[in-house]
């Protein structure tokens, strides 16, 4: 128990010497899992991906695109061990999207270099600009984390599993389930407690009454106060369903409708406002990123990183790797 608190305290100390900045800037909203499709499979060595912001699709070598997607979702002062766990998450989710294949929607693309959709991607360029005269240090940190982990999957049942990831969780991660339906196996509910230190686990957010009800499309009843009942809890602590203003919303629902940073959220009505406590950042499901970090600082490999957050799944290399 002390060494857990030592730790603990060391951790939460390393914490304040990571630039605001840079972690505010890698902080990972939700992702949605990918459609179930199947059509021909892309070359294995090179992904398509799909630009929102241009709409429009290039080519990119596998390698600069795990790299990009790595800097875009971890901050690359995290263990190395963090961001190794980080690689195989990223470059097991573009293999699981390789296997869907090509998108006539996405422009031929298999994958969106969207943070709300697949994974952020940062490219060289942008990395350069935002790190200055860090770049060389901590682009090397992440492309060592690349190349080690790059020739490894994480399957299930032989195939690339659906390897989301989020930043921080509630103190415990969420069955898929709960959040999207159908039964991945391999992302079940697992204890994160190391979350508890990350500066993003807690907030508070206020509204009025009248963007309240107006988020959730529905009128200001006459007495707010009372229009809040019947909220279903899992034993993570995550949001199950709640009726407002005689309406049943999901935890998922009610997360997205306010822009809340997770459906860990308590909803009290004081002074006239609606405040909302949440905990953890994220969908909740899979690989906490912060999580991560704290069982790197623990001394865990990203090895065993994985096989906490994503449990049954095993680590394949790739043939010919």
């Amino acid at each position: 128990m002390k060494r857990f608190l030592f730790l603990a305290l060391a951790l939460a100390l390393g914490v304040l010497l990571i630039p605001a900045a840079v972690y505010a800037r890698f902080g990972t909203p939700p992702q949605a899992p990918p459609e179930e499709t199947t059509t021909e499979a892309s070359d294995p060595d090179v992904l398509r991906v799909f630009f929102p912001e241009e709409n429009a699709a290039r080519d990119l070598k596998l390698r600069d695109y795990i790299a990009g997607a790595v800097a875009g979702e971890m901050p690359a002062l995290y263990e190395e061990e963090a961001l190794k766990a980080q690689a195989a998450a990223a470059v097991t989710l573009a293999r699981y999207l390789l296997k869907r294949g090509p998108q006539a929607a996405l422009d031929g693309a298999v994958i969106q270099a969207d943070h709300r959709k697949n994974q952020a991607y940062l490219s060289e360029e942008t990395l350069r600009e935002r790190w200055g005269d860090d770049f060389e240090t901590y682009y090397a940190r992440i492309l060592s984390a690349v190349d080690e982990a790059l020739p490894y999957t994480l399957t299930y049942e032989g195939e690339p599993i659906l390897a989301v990831f989020h930043a921080v969780s509630a103190g415990f991660t969420r069955p898929a389930s709960e959040v999207w339906g159908g039964d991945y196996p391999y992302l079940k509910s697992v204890p994160s407690e190391g979350d508890r230190l990350s500066p993003d686990y807690l907030q508070t957010v206020s509204f009025s009454p009248g963007d309240f009800f107006s988020a959730l499309g529905l009128d200001v009843p006459d007495d707010p106060a009372d229009a809040v009942t019947d909220a279903e809890y899992s034993d993570e602590g995550y949001l199950l369903s709640v009726r407002i203003a005689g309406r049943s919303f999901s935890g998922t629902d009610l997360r997205e409708r306010l822009s809340l940073r997770s459906a860990a959220a308590r909803i009290a009505f004081e002074d006239g406002v609606f405040r909302i406590e949440t905990r953890g950042y994220g969908h909740g499901v899979g690989m906490s990123q912060y999580g991560a970090d704290f069982l790197a600082r623990q001394g865990l490999t990203w090895r065993e990183i994985l096989a906490h957050y994503y449990p049954g799944a095993a680590l394949v290399k790739e043939d010919g790797a």
